[in-house]
C-alpha cells in the first residue's frame, strides 16, 4: 500500500451502504478506498438487522425512502446474480384485525399501486389463514406483497466488500475517523487513528456515527438518534413457522414487531424501536423488558410462538435522522464531500439504489469514468452438505460432530476464498443457518481450527 497515494474517492463505513457503494465504484476505472473503525465489515447496523427486502408501498410520499426503496428492491436481483447471495422472495403480509386496520391496509395497497409496486393483492381473512395457518385466527385480512423477501445481511455485505477489494478498492480497516484535511474549501484527506488517507472525494456512510463524521466536515444539520431494535432468533418449528414476512398494521413510530422467515431457514421475531441517548449509540445489549415486549407483540400475530427453541437474542442500533428521511447530498462547501447518512428503514432494501445514486455523485465530483476492464465477480457458492456427502465423504466431517456446524471441507473453502487473516466474518461465510452452530461449542472449535491454520489467538 502506497502511503502517498491520493484516491479519487474514499468511502467511510463498511456496512451495507458503504460496501455497496464501494462495490459499485469498483466496476469503474476509479481509485477508491473504504475505511471503517471495525476490523471487519458489517459490524454496525448491518449485523443487527431484520434482513427484510421491503416491497415499497408505505414510505412517505415525496421522500427519498419512497423513491429509492422500489428501485432498490428490483436491483437486488442484479446483486443476487452477480454475487450469488440468495434473495428469498418470500412475500410479505400486513395483517389486520379490525375494520380500521383494514381501512389502513387498503390505503397502503392504493399507495403501492400508484408507485408501481408489482404483485400487490388484498386477501380476505380466510385466504390469509389458508396461506399462513399459524396466524392468529381472528385475522380479518391482509395486504400481500409478492416482491418482498429476505436476505442474509452479513453474507451480502461480506460479498460486496470482498468483491470491492478484489477489484481494486483498498480497505483501511480498524481505523476510526478523527477529522478531515481541507484545501481551497475542499476535502483532501481523512485523519484516522491509523494515519491519514488522502482522497479527492469522501463519501460518509458511517451509520449511527454519520452525524459526527458530517460535523467534522462542517455540516451539522442532521443529528442522528440511535434507535435500538431488539430481536429473538428461534429455530424453526411447525407450531409457529411462517412462509411470509408478517407485519402488523404499523403505527406512526415504526413498522412494529414482525415474524420473519430468515434467509437461512430460522424464525426471527422483533424488533423493538426505542430511542437511545447519543452516548448509548454503540450499546447493543438486549433487555428483559425489550424481549418481553417482542413476545407480547408477536404473539398477537402468531399465538403459538414459543421461546423454547431460542437460538440467541441480539440488538442493533439504527440511525434515525431528524429529517425522518435518508440524507444523500453532495456539497460545494466543502467540495468533494458526500453524505449518505440517516439510512434508517428501509435502508437495507434501498442499498443498491443508494449506491447507484452516490456513484453518480462521485462522478459529478471527479469526472465520468469508464468501466474497470479487469473487473471480475467472485460469487458465493451455496452448498448442501448432506447431498454432497453422498458424492464426497469429506462433507460428512463436521467441525463439531452431532451439531449443526459446517463441514471441514466448507471451512477450507472459506479459508481459500480469502478469509485467512482478513477474517471477513468467517462463520457467516460458511454458516448453514443461524442455528446451534453459533453456540460456544462451535465457537471454541472454530477458534481451535483457525489456530491450526496459523492464526494467533489475538488474531
Amino acid at each position: 500500500m502506497d502511503d502517498n497515494q491520493v484516491f479519487d474517492v474514499a468511502v467511510i463505513g463498511a456496512g451495507i451502504i458503504g460496501s455497496g457503494i464501494a462495490y459499485e465504484l469498483s466496476k469503474l476505472d476509479i481509485s477508491a478506498a473504504i475505511i471503517d473503525k471495525a476490523d471487519m465489515p458489517t459490524q454496525g447496523t448491518s449485523k443487527g438487522n431484520s434482513g427484510i427486502l421491503h416491497a415499497g408501498y408505505d414510505d412517505p410520499e415525496g421522500s427519498l425512502r419512497a423513491e429509492l426503496v422500489v428501485e432498490g428492491n428490483r436491483r437486488y436481483d442484479d446483486w443476487q446474480q452477480e454475487l450469488g447471495v440468495s434473495v428469498r422472495r418470500t412475500g410479505s403480509m400486513v395483517v389486520g384485525f379490525s375494520d380500521s386496520d383494514m381501512d389502513y391496509i387498503r390505503s397502503l395497497s392504493d399507495k403501492g399501486t400508484a408507485r408501481g409496486v408489482e404483485g400487490l393483492e388484498l386477501l380476505s381473512g380466510e385466504e390469509v389463514k389458508a396461506l399462513e395457518p399459524n396466524l392468529n385466527p381472528e385475522v380479518k385480512g391482509a395486504l400481500r406483497a409478492k416482491t418482498a423477501g429476505v436476505v442474509c445481511p452479513m453474507r451480502m455485505v461480506n460479498l460486496l466488500f470482498k468483491n470491492a477489494a478484489v477489484n481494486g478498492v483498498t480497505p483501511f480497516m480498524g481505523r476510526e475517523v478523527l477529522g478531515f484535511q481541507f484545501a481551497d474549501d475542499g476535502v483532501v484527506g481523512i485523519d484516522t487513528s491509523g494515519g491519514s488517507v488522502r482522497a479527492r472525494t469522501v463519501v460518509n456512510a458511517a451509520g449511527v456515527h454519520g452525524d459526527e463524521v458530517s460535523a467534522m466536515a462542517g455540516i451539522e444539520d442532521y443529528p442522528i438518534t440511535p434507535r435500538r431494535g431488539e430481536y429473538i432468533l428461534l429455530e424453526p418449528h411447525p407450531d409457529y413457522n411462517v412462509g411470509h414476512v408478517i407485519f402488523p398494521t404499523p403505527d406512526t413510530h415504526s413498522k412494529g414487531a414482525l415474524v420473519i422467515p430468515t434467509a437461512t431457514g430460522d424464525i426471527l421475531i422483533g424488533p423493538t424501536a426505542h430511542d437511545l441517548p447519543k452516548s448509548e449509540q454503540d450499546n447493543t445489549s438486549t433487555t428483559r423488558e425489550g424481549l418481553r415486549e417482542i413476545m407480547d407483540k408477536t404473539s398477537k400475530l402468531v399465538p403459538t410462538l414459543s421461546t423454547t427453541l431460542t437460538v440467541k437474542t441480539y440488538a442493533g442500533n439504527r440511525a434515525e435522522p431528524n429529517t425522518k428521511d435518508f440524507v444523500i447530498e453532495r456539497y460545494d462547501k466543502p467540495a468533494g464531500f458526500i453524505n449518505a447518512i440517516g439510512i434508517r428503514s428501509p435502508g437495507l432494501t434501498a442499498a443498491p439504489a443508494i449506491a447507484d445514486r452516490v456513484v453518480s455523485m462521485v462522478e459529478e465530483s471527479v469526472g465520468r469514468r469508464g468501466p474497470n476492464t479487469t473487473f471480475r465477480n467472485i460469487r458465493f457458492v451455496e452448498h448442501h452438505p448432506t447431498e454432497e456427502a453422498k458424492e464426497d465423504i469429506r462433507w460428512a466431517d463436521s467441525l463439531t460432530p452431532n451439531l449443526d456446524s459446517p463441514p471441514k471441507v466448507l471451512l477450507e473453502e472459506a479459508w481459500n476464498f480469502g478469509v485467512q487473516t482478513e477474517i471477513y466474518n468467517y462463520s457467516c461465510f460458511c454458516d448453514r443457518g443461524l442455528g446451534v452452530d453459533l453456540g460456544s461449542t462451535f465457537q471454541n472449535a472454530l477458534i481451535a481450527y483457525l489456530q491450526e491454520q496459523g492464526l494467533s489467538l489475538d488474531e
